[in-house]
């Protein structure tokens, strides 16, 4: 090796090194800020369960009363194996001479009875089986990664097929997702699923996992280069948990639906815009409702109006009373 390719070696190296370093950095950031708080299981508490969530003490304390009620009425817990092999668990609160059933599935880093012990108590009351999961890489259920919806459809799916185990294929079921479960009941909907389910509740949901992750990216506007932060985030996410931000979207599941379907949104909700409901309800080619919420921030529209949420329930979907 001559004198001068040792020199020009050294001049290129350092900058090499420089570029590489940052490239290490960057891909660090990019996994500690936002795939692991995102994309992998959380410390086991629900985020945001607190009075600045349920906007007022009055909601936070509400929803603590009836996540007691709920607890008093022993429910037994029921399990299912994922598609890929997990163990799932959900809470099965079973109503005398019951009417029917409803699947309840909760939003991200989140928990059951943080967003659905009202409605559990409303349904089991008006004499309807009520069962509340634990999706996948949360609580109860195994898994160490969120997938937005691609993967958690099909737990959807064996949530039905589980229901009609216990209770029979000729009980009315029904389903309601909020956030997150939302945008994974609505991609459910593509399935072939069980001919007893008679209606849907969408609330606040997302249109599909980089739709929401650009959403957010773009708000926040100290996240530099958001098109190649969310780039570098889907390859994590290829490498990592096996799926891809565009590899499903709520209109594949809405695209030859015919399950009745109540959409609900706040319209003062600043995390999931309002435009995602109003693209899915649009695309929706069943039956639908379209029920918007003055003044309810994200994931709480049934607190700012529990009367008018009870109605429309009972009217869209045809409740027995």
């Amino acid at each position: 090796m001559t004198a001068k390719t040792k020199v020009l070696i050294k001049q290129i190296s350092l900058p090499i090194g420089i570029f590489l370093g940052l490239c290490v950095i960057f891909i660090s950031v990019v996994f500690f800020a936002l795939f692991k708080p995102n994309f992998m299981r959380g410390n086991g508490k629900p985020t945001h369960m607190d009075e600045k969530h349920f906007l007022t003490k009055e909601n936070e304390e509400k929803n603590k009363v009836d996540t007691e009620w709920f607890y008093a009425q022993n429910p037994e817990e029921i399990t299912v194996e994922s598609f890929d092999g997990l163990k799932l668990v959900a809470y099965n609160l079973p109503a005398e001479n019951a009417k029917g059933t409803w699947l309840l599935i909760h939003g991200h880093q989140s928990a059951p009875l943080r967003e659905y012990a009202g409605l559990a108590k409303f349904f089991h009351e008006l004499g309807y089986n009520v069962v509340l999961p634990y999706q996948r890489a949360h609580g109860k259920s195994e898994g160490t990664y969120i997938t937005f919806g691609v993967k958690e459809r099909y737990d959807i799916r064996d949530w039905l097929l589980k229901i009609n185990e216990i209770y029979g294929d000729t009980l009315p079921l029904y389903m309601e997702g909020i956030s997150m479960g939302c945008a994974t009941v609505l991609m459910s909907l593509s399935f072939d699923l069980p001919a007893n389910l008679q209606s849907v509740v969408a609330d606040c949901g997302y249109t599909s996992p980089y739709d929401i992750m650009w959403k957010v990216a773009k708000k926040d506007k100290n996240v530099p280069l958001p098109r190649l932060v969310l780039g570098v985030g889907n390859k994590m996410a290829h490498i990592l948990a096996d799926f891809d931000f565009e590899e499903y979207d709520t209109f594949k599941g809405l695209r030859y639906n015919k399950v009745p379907v109540m959409f609900v949104h706040g319209t003062e909700d600043t995390f999931v815009p309002i435009e995602m409901t109003i693209a899915n309800y649009q695309y929706c080619t069943s039956e639908k409702f379209l029920y918007l919420i003055e003044k309810a921030p994200h994931a709480i529209s049934y607190f700012i109006d529990e009367e008018g949420y009870h109605k429309n329930l009972i009217e869209f979907c045809k409740l027995q009373q």
